[in-house]
């Protein structure tokens, strides 16, 4: 395995192959792994899907690993090599809006289109993409999240992918894959390869371009926030409001999210009122909005120790309205109602970089499981007590910890994430851009880091205990010792079908 560079520069560009120990060394970490692990040998950046299949094929005749990589803001080794010999396929030059289908209804995109680009591409249509996308889609490409399945609620709203084989072949699925005379507009043509291809964290394929489909923008929208003294009261409240049968979307923060929520820079801040008065039916309503939400200001979770965030979409706003009052007997006896402007100004910028890190500049890193609802307080019960045996510990090396919870359909989902003050890595550098220069000197801290990455193992493996999945796995969860034997062994025969010299980002999904 010996890296030649010349036949890679040939097809991308001697600027796009990148071999100084500075590139290499940010491009083999991501949020929490990789400061000292080993280094890619070089990273090639591709314009298009024919760059990247004929990258691929060098790459298989050099007898070369390969790492997709799409944002780079993944926390469990997505694409962190765990050998040398290993070159990383950046696909950030993948970012193309090929088609919006506005009478069809679907984007066709390239892998390493942000999902804020997506969004953007759409203003003024009327149309939105039914896959929302994470938080973090200012950097979070389409591509990263159909391979990591990081919105695992509505990735059936992927109609189609392009991706290329490790032996460099182009397959197209669903419709797409009969050509122009048919388009990308159904996903379910015999056999699902769609399916077959999401989740696998890059190990079966590597995307190019997904087609998402798209829905008409909902004229209503109708918003409660509620303050709850427990998080087994709020997780309550959630599971009833997921079995109500109304579509809406919640969010549960902790007293930690909530002290933080609000504290934001002023421009930041100024930032996100301009959007609520953008987003908003009209200006008139966007300025309410906006000042309601200066108002409340940082004072609106002070007191609350575990707040629940709700938003309710209709066809037009009465039906928002209707379908939030039938919500709210749900909670009247158990939460008290607060200024709804979290989930007012979530909805009007919905992707941020912002969670990163703390607000102090904390480090940070979440693990997390998806439940069915019903084990919804077995599980808090047992997330509660870990914590609490571990505070002497947690104290000691100021360790602190918060909770996301939320529900996706018909699963609920609880992520606690660890914040402790340590050296900030290159792609934290990276990725705040000129907020760094402001933690830049917050010295390394590798005792509790030690400790916060063995706490995050034992959590998830209790989770795992407990039932749980997960999305985003890449080398963190253990998927070849969670599923039946099996049913492994009918992937690895794929794997071994796709990738037989075990190529494509060897360690995911314990395939080395």
């Amino acid at each position: 395995m010996t890296f030649v560079a010349q036949p890679f520069e040939a097809i991308v560009g001697a600027t796009n192959v990148l071999t100084d120990a500075q590139h290499r060394r940010l491009y083999s970490q991501d949020v929490f792994n990789g400061d000292d692990g080993p280094i890619v040998d070089a990273v090639i950046r591709p314009a298009d899907t024919a760059e990247v299949s004929a990258v691929v094929k060098v790459a298989a005749a050099q007898g070369l690993a390969i790492a997709p990589r799409g944002g780079g803001v993944s926390y469990t080794k997505g694409y962190v090599p765990d050998r040398a010999g290993t070159v990383l396929i950046d696909l950030a030059r993948l970012n193309r809006i090929h088609e919006i289908a506005a009478d069809d209804l679907y984007i066709t995109v390239g892998a390493g289109c942000t999902w804020q680009q997506a969004a953007e591409s759409l203003k003024g249509s009327g149309l939105r993409a039914v896959m929302k996308g994470p938080i973090s889609g200012t950097h979070a490409t389409v591509g990263g999240v159909a391979a990591q399945n990081s919105a695992s609620d509505n990735m059936a709203a992927i109609l189609a992918l392009e991706a290329v084989t490790a032996d460099g072949r182009v397959i197209r699925t669903g419709s797409s894959a009969i050509g122009a005379k048919a388009g990308p507009f159904y996903r379910y043509y015999g056999p699902d390869l769609t399916g077959l291809l999401l989740g696998d964290t890059g190990t079966f394929a590597i995307k190019t371009a997904l087609t998402l489909a798209l829905e008409p923008e909902p004229r209503g929208a109708a918003f409660a926030s509620i303050g709850f003294e427990t998080l087994s009261a709020m997780s309550d409240i959630m599971v009833a409001i997921a079995r109500s049968g109304i579509k809406c979307k919640t969010l549960g923060m902790d007293p930690v999210k909530n002290r933080t929520a609000t504290k934001v820079g002023v421009k930041e801040g100024l930032g996100t009122l301009a959007k609520v008065i953008t987003a908003a039916r009209s200006v008139t309503e966007g300025l309410k909005q906006a000042a309601k939400i200066a108002v409340a200001g940082q004072n609106v979770l002070a007191d609350i120790p575990w707040s629940l965030h709700v938003t309710v979409e209709g066809h037009d706003q009465p039906a928002a309205d209707h379908a939030l009052a039938a919500l709210r007997p749900i909670w009247t006896h158990r939460g008290r109602e607060i200024e709804p402007s979290v989930p007012i100004a979530m909805r009007a910028r919905p992707y941020s970089i912002r969670g990163i890190v703390g607000i102090a500049g904390e480090r940070w890193v979440p693990v997390h499981g998806v439940f069915p609802l019903s084990k919804a307080q077995r599980v808090v019960s047992a997330t509660e007590d870990y914590f609490t045996r571990h505070k002497a510990r947690l104290d000691r090396h100021k360790i602190d910890h918060s909770f996301l919870t939320m529900v996706l359909g018909n699963m609920w989902l609880i992520e606690p994430m660890f914040y402790w003050f340590d050296e900030l890595s290159a792609l934290h550098a990276t990725v705040l851009g000129d907020k760094f220069a402001k933690f830049k000197d917050i010295p390394a801290n590798p005792a509790a880091r030690a400790v916060v990455k063995e706490l995050r193992g034992e959590l998830a493996a209790l989770f795992k205990e407990l039932g749980a999945v997960h999305s985003q796995l890449g080398k963190f969860y253990d998927f070849a010792g969670n599923i039946s034997p099996d049913t492994y062994a009918v992937l690895t025969s794929i794997k071994d079908a796709l990738d037989p010299e075990r190529r494509l980002n060897p360690g995911n999904l314990g395939w080395g």
